[in-house]
């Protein structure tokens, strides 16, 4: 197997190891905290809320919150990776495919308002555009590389490109209240990003 692809199911793997590693007690102050946002979000603009709040509404210490957490965006960018190793453990860590990728993410979104507002906050368009392309550097990697066209010091622009491409996508989708079905977009975002490769 490529290397590439093998780094690639790594690192899907080793995130997932790493959640593994934490203690319950732990964990359970981290799910405490990224749900404590998240309903936060439900009332209250992202920009708005504080670690303060964060800490109030979990019911946990600032030292118990900093001990895992660095900032509120670390929060955000932990349950971003949650929601995508779940994706990932329901597929046995097999490279899923880019639709299906995409159409979990559009479906939390519908079970998970609080998570569509990670695309329209301002605060956090960019941020979510960067943990997207970490996962389609993750699962299209090799892909890309075994493209006649793919030319690898353009990498970065490729990878850019897709994750900002999905990420304006999902925002448009939220924007417009999600009427269009998460089966459409999936397929949607599939075949506009279809000429990166």
């Amino acid at each position: 197997m490529d290397n590439r692809v093998t780094r690639a199911n790594d690192a899907t793997s080793k995130a997932f190891d790493e959640l593994l590693k934490i203690n319950a007690g732990r964990m359970r102050s981290i799910d405490s905290i990224v749900a404590a946002l998240f309903e936060l979000m439900r009332d209250k603009p992202y920009a708005d809320i504080t670690v303060s709040d964060i800490c109030a509404a979990a019911g946990v210490s600032r030292k118990t919150f900093y001990r895992s957490f660095e900032s509120k965006v670390s929060v955000v960018k932990m349950h971003v990776d949650m929601v995508y190793l779940d994706c990932s453990k329901k597929n046995g860590f097999a490279r899923s495919g880019a639709r299906s990728i995409y159409m979990y993410f559009y479906e939390h979104m519908l079970k998970e308002p609080a998570f569509a507002k990670l695309f329209v906050e301002p605060d956090l368009f960019d941020i979510m555009t960067d943990k997207i392309k970490e996962y389609v550097e993750i699962e299209l990697e090799d892909t890309w590389y075994n493209s006649v066209a793919f030319e690898p010091m353009l990498a970065e622009y490729y990878l850019k490109f897709a994750a900002v491409g999905i990420s304006s996508l999902m925002r448009i989708w939220v924007q417009n209240n999600c009427k269009t079905p998460a089966k459409t977009m999936a397929i949607l975002t599939e075949r506009l990003l279809s000429g990166v490769l």
